[in-house]
């Protein structure tokens, strides 16, 4: 079980300076720093959270928790001495503990504001599955397209189809997609989420028969035409509940962040000067001691 490179990084907290007072319940000591029975099951639990689950109950030996409090006594010994040293007024150090510190702020605003607050009730995630029945539809269709570049060429396609050119023709002719184009556009089953969504979308709102208008996707303009529907039960609600609750929560948690941070921007003074972006790279080789710092000694 591993707690860290060289098994001194164990436990995220610093190791409480508990100086004087009884020895009583005191599980180490290193100099004047003391750990108490408390602290280091406070410690422990904390170490707990961050392995698998398979390991809990090993954690809880004496020959286990008698190597954490060994990791605990070198992690120790060894940030007295980088206190002796004074490595945390050194600039490098000090702005990484400001990034940590940031980030465990935003961290826990966000779960205060957002997580503990925006939920997804059963009936909610139910009432969406009955009001959206096509994205549960398990009907296939069987389509085919005839390719283009632009929405010009996809009218003119439109315009020689109404004058009753035959659509296997103008695709062999016409398609940029020359796989399907060879087979008169014929793509065969199409299948739900086996395509782009624009294309999805604007195929299975034809009925067979029916020919589309210009669809632009990221591939050009699509002229699809449905040729058969074979309908199909539906995905039942119990299989996608639990993904579905997911996809809302994340839905209502993003809708609830963005609301959030323009209510604060609202009421926030906000200057930002474009005309001085792109900043310029640093200097090659600048480090702790450029701009004011110790630099290297000639």
């Amino acid at each position: 079980m591993g707690w860290g490179r060289w098994g001194v990084l164990a436990g995220a907290a610093v190791v409480a300076a508990c100086v004087g007072g009884s020895d009583e319940q005191v599980v180490l000591r290193v100099n004047g720093t003391r750990v108490t029975v408390a602290e280091f099951r406070q410690r422990l639990d904390q170490e707990r959270e961050r392995v698998p689950p398979h390991l809990h109950a090993l954690m809880e030996s004496a020959d286990v928790q008698k190597r954490y409090a060994q990791d605990l006594v070198r992690r120790e010994i060894l940030l007295q001495e980088a206190t002796r040293r004074e490595l945390d007024r050194r600039p490098a150090v000090t702005d990484r503990v400001r990034q940590a510190k940031e980030q465990v702020m935003l961290q826990t605003l966000l779960k205060e504001e957002i997580e503990e607050k925006v939920r997804v009730p059963e009936a909610d995630v139910q009432t969406y599955y009955d009001g959206h029945p096509e994205e549960f539809s398990r009907d296939r269709l069987r389509a085919g397209h005839i390719l283009v570049r632009t929405e010009e060429e996809a009218q003119q396609v439109l315009e020689r189809l109404k004058g009753k050119e035959a659509f296997e023709a103008l695709a062999r002719r016409l398609s940029l997609d020359k796989a399907s184009g060879a087979k008169g556009g014929e793509l065969g089953i199409v299948e739900r989420g086996a395509t782009v969504p624009e294309f999805e979308k604007a195929a299975y709102a034809l009925k067979v028969g029916e020919v589309s208008g210009p669809v632009k996707t990221q591939f050009g303009y699509h002229i699809i035409r449905v040729t058969g529907r074979e309908t199909r039960p539906a995905t039942p609600f119990a299989e996608v509940r639990e993904d579905l609750s997911r996809r809302l929560l994340e839905e209502r948690q993003r809708a609830a962040f963005e609301a959030f941070v323009d209510g604060l921007r609202e009421r926030a003074t906000v200057e930002v000067r474009e005309d001085l972006l792109p900043v310029p790279a640093a200097p090659a080789g600048g480090g702790e001691g450029a701009g004011g710092g110790e630099g290297k000694k000639r």
